[in-house]
């Protein structure tokens, strides 16, 4: 996740009374280091202003890992039917339909874990470099790419914002950029290298654009 969308889901989160968004699933959440650490602006704009207003936050990720919650596999029927016990309200899904293979099947299940009436918070790159993880399918929709495939929710904000450039997202730093070529590297050899460009050097000075929506669904949906 980006600075620049963290801000953006933080301040569409404060807009929203509380009692609509409790409990809350945060869907591909990564562990409590990489929120805290490696990223912590999910942690402050995010996390934090949702404890502190009394919310319930779940973290939900494919691996187990400190700070996760709920690990498992969102295409896996019988996993995602465990989650509906919970009852959430309202679901964060951030930075995760570009790593799945079919979007719109996801979408399906998250929709179905929400009520009439709960929100969800959908964020995907628009303008941003292959990155697998584990892999990487270039899915780079605007807002209304993403709305189609919620087709249960109507939409209540949405947005593709700037997200700063690659220079800025390593920091400026030489030796993470190094870090970035040799991640893009493993990943196009794990995929047979056909998504994406090894060289991340074009991106140094393009603007990075994130499509950041925020849906309520108004129908019932069915799996």
């Amino acid at each position: 996740m980006l600075a620049a969308e963290a801000r953006w889901i933080g301040h569409a989160l404060a807009q929203l009374d509380i009692g609509t968004l409790s409990p809350v699933l945060n869907v591909g959440s990564s562990d409590a280091a990489f929120r805290e650490q490696v990223q912590p602006w999910i942690h402050n704009e995010i996390l934090v202003p949702l404890h502190e207003r009394g919310a319930k936050v779940y973290n939900l990720d494919f691996r187990s890992g400190d700070g996760i919650d709920l690990h498992g596999d969102l295409t896996d029927e019988f996993f995602v039917a465990g989650l509906a016990d919970y009852g959430f309200r309202s679901l964060l899904c951030c930075n995760l339909l570009e790593h799945v293979v079919n979007p719109a099947a996801i979408c399906a299940r998250l929709e179905h874990l929400v009520p009439v009436g709960g929100y969800l918070i959908v964020t995907v790159p628009n303008r941003f470099p292959y990155h697998p993880d584990p892999i990487d399918t270039m899915f780079r929709p605007d807002v209304e790419e993403i709305v189609r495939i919620f087709p249960s929710c109507r939409l209540v904000r949405g947005e593709v914002i700037g997200c700063g450039t690659g220079w800025d997202y390593v920091g400026g730093n030489l030796i993470s950029l190094v870090q970035k070529v040799k991640q893009r590297l493993a990943g196009m050899s794990e995929n047979g290298g056909v998504k994406g460009s090894s060289s991340f050097v074009p991106w140094l000075f393009r603007e990075f654009r994130q499509s950041c929506v925020l849906l309520q669904k108004n129908q019932s949906s069915g799996l």
